[in-house]
């Protein structure tokens, strides 16, 4: 058997391996020139009938495999190093592919407040915002490999992170193509144990000329093409990103985990 055939035998094992995972908590810390800024509690979890009541039913074509990604992001009391403090809140459904159906976000920074819901068409190519507070609304053109930025995260752990992948995000309405490049092996210390990581290289482009919609600075800030952003994954059936590195001026920002439970 030719070493392409394993990797791939490989790759679909440790796709199954995550996929079969029911209930998943991850927690983040964001440190910025060395100090915890932030905290980010993502939840994974099985979606159930009980969870759909008030979700437009043609948005679902199936619940098999589907997911809820629940996201809470707390500034800290020293978050002072950082343009706004926040206490925000995402939730996400999705199909057993993580692309989004339905994306709901509460934002409470100290400059602006947002509560919003996206609804993506899948079969139409098209996304709908609408925001509770200003009942501006707005229908947009997406890709069908568009995903937010935490349905993302998770879908990247499906793949043979050492293969290289062409994506696109929803960055406030605005598509950005990402691209994912291995870079190498690396073993960290980490909150959860000495791990053997992957290193993934994301690089971002601008679909086309369209403008973004102000939102969170915790997701929309990713979309500078003069910036990377880095992500560690744990060499493993469960892919598990335990730090990740955004370059920014003046400091790079790093989210490392704290903890991971299942």
């Amino acid at each position: 058997m030719s070493q392409k055939n394993i990797v791939k035998i490989l790759s679909f094992i440790f796709s199954l391996t995550f996929l079969n995972l029911h209930a998943e908590r991850l927690v983040f810390s964001i440190d910025y020139f060395g100090i915890s800024v932030a905290t980010v509690e993502m939840k994974l979890e099985d979606l159930h009938h009980s969870m759909i009541e008030n979700i437009n039913p043609y948005l679902i074509d199936s619940l098999e495999g589907s997911k809820k990604l629940s996201v809470t992001a707390i500034s800290s009391k020293v978050s002072g190093l950082l343009r706004n403090t926040f206490d925000n809140i995402y939730t996400c459904f999705t199909d057993r592919q993580f692309r989004p159906f339905l994306y709901e976000k509460v934002i409470h920074q100290s400059n602006f407040q947002e509560e919003a819901y996206i609804e993506y068409r899948l079969d139409l190519l098209q996304a709908t915002y609408f925001d509770h507070i200003t009942e501006y609304s707005r229908t947009y053109h997406i890709l069908d490999t568009t995903r937010d930025f935490f349905s993302t995260l998770f879908y990247l752990r499906t793949l043979n992170l050492r293969e290289n992948h062409i994506l696109s995000l929803d960055v406030a309405g605005k598509i950005v193509i990402i691209t994912t490049r291995w870079t190498g092996s690396e073993t960290l210390r980490t909150n959860i144990g000495r791990v053997n990581t992957n290193k993934i290289e994301i690089s971002f482009r601008s679909y086309d000329d369209t403008e973004k919609m102000r939102s969170d600075i915790l997701t929309n800030n990713l979309h500078n093409e003069e910036n990377k952003l880095f992500f560690w994954f744990t060499n493993d059936g469960r892919q598990i990103p335990v730090r990740s590195q955004y370059t920014y001026r003046p400091a790079n920002i790093f989210w490392n985990i704290r903890s991971w439970d299942a």
